[in-house]
C-alpha cells in the first residue's frame, strides 16, 4: 500500500525514505512546494508572490489506536512545525501563504476510538496576524480494506488516497 502511494504522490511531490524530522524518523516523507509569482516585464520586479507547501508523514502502524494518533498529530503540528515551515526563523518567509502538515496512517486496522480521534484532530495556526500565512494539520487514517478515515482538512486527499490504491484490492 506504501509503495503504490508513493508512487501516485511522486508526480508532485519530492519523497524521501526514512526522513528525520525533529527528534523522529518517519517511515517516508512526500514534500510540495508551489510558488506563484506576478511580475511586471521580467522576473526581477515581483509585485507579489505566493508559496503553498504541503509536508506528508506515512506512518505505517499494525493496529491504530486514539494514543498513537494523539501522539503524531501532535508531534507534527507542534514539535514538527517550526522545522518544517520556518527553520532557523520565527516566523515563515515573506509569500508564504499556506503550508500543510499531514499524518496519513496505513494500518491493518483502524480502531473505533482512533476513527474518532482522526475525525476530531483540529490543527490551525496563523503567522503575524496571517500576513505571513497560515497552517493546518491534516490526518489520515486507511486500513488494508481501503476504508479511509479522515479529518476535517484531511478529507481533500481522501479521495485520492483511495483512487491510488483501488487497483490494489
Amino acid at each position: 500500500m506504501l509503495e503504490k502511494l508513493l508512487v501516485g504522490f511522486s508526480s508532485g511531490y519530492d519523497i524521501e525514505r526514512e526522513k528525520r524530522i525533529a527528534d523522529r524518523t518517519v517511515t517516508a516523507y512526500a514534500e510540495l512546494r508551489a510558488i506563484n509569482q506576478k511580475y511586471i516585464l521580467d522576473k526581477k520586479h515581483v509585485l507579489w508572490t505566493a508559496k503553498a507547501f504541503e509536508h506528508i508523514a506515512f506512518v505505517p502502524v499494525e493496529t491504530l489506536t486514539a494514543e498513537t494518533v494523539a501522539d503524531w498529530f501532535t508531534f507534527m503540528t507542534k514539535t514538527a512545525e517550526a522545522p518544517l515551515i520556518h527553520p532557523d526563523a520565527k516566523l515563515p518567509e515573506e509569500g508564504h501563504m499556506v503550508s500543510y502538515l499531514t499524518v496519513i496512517f496505513l494500518c491493518d486496522k483502524i480502531d473505533p476510538s482512533a476513527a474518532q480521534a482522526v475525525k476530531k484532530a483540529k490543527f490551525t495556526k496563523n503567522y503575524l496576524f496571517s500576513i505571513r500565512g497560515w497552517a493546518t494539520g491534516r490526518v489520515l487514517a486507511m486500513d488494508g480494506s481501503g476504508t479511509v478515515v479522515a479529518n476535517r482538512d484531511g478529507r481533500e486527499h481522501e479521495k485520492l488516497l483511495k483512487n491510488l490504491t483501488a487497483t490494489e484490492a
